[in-house]
């Protein structure tokens, strides 16, 4: 799937209340949100998206989001491990 991206959400990158997980939310043109998953050791998905800036197109693999991240608009996710892409621009 390609979503755009246009902005950060929650201020960034933030640690999951498990220590080693981090995730980058990110606002889709249209509505909903993208959470991408990392750890402190793994997290290139998440850097290359910061990297890129918004707004941007990113290619990736997504499941659906837990049921406790929906309360908080999360449409999809990206674990660690999952393919994301950035597109040019």
């Amino acid at each position: 799937m390609i979503l755009k991206l246009i902005g950060f959400d929650e201020g960034g990158v933030r640690q999951s209340s498990e220590e080693e997980n981090l995730r980058l939310v990110c606002l889709i043109d249209g509505g909903g949100k993208l959470a991408i998953w990392g750890s402190i050791g793994s997290c290139e998905n998440i850097n290359n998206v910061q990297a890129a800036g918004m707004p941007c197109e990113v290619e990736c693999d997504s499941i659906p989001p837990k049921q406790w991240a929906i309360r908080y608009g999360h449409t999809y996710w990206v674990p660690q491990g999952k393919k994301l892409r950035v597109l040019p621009k």
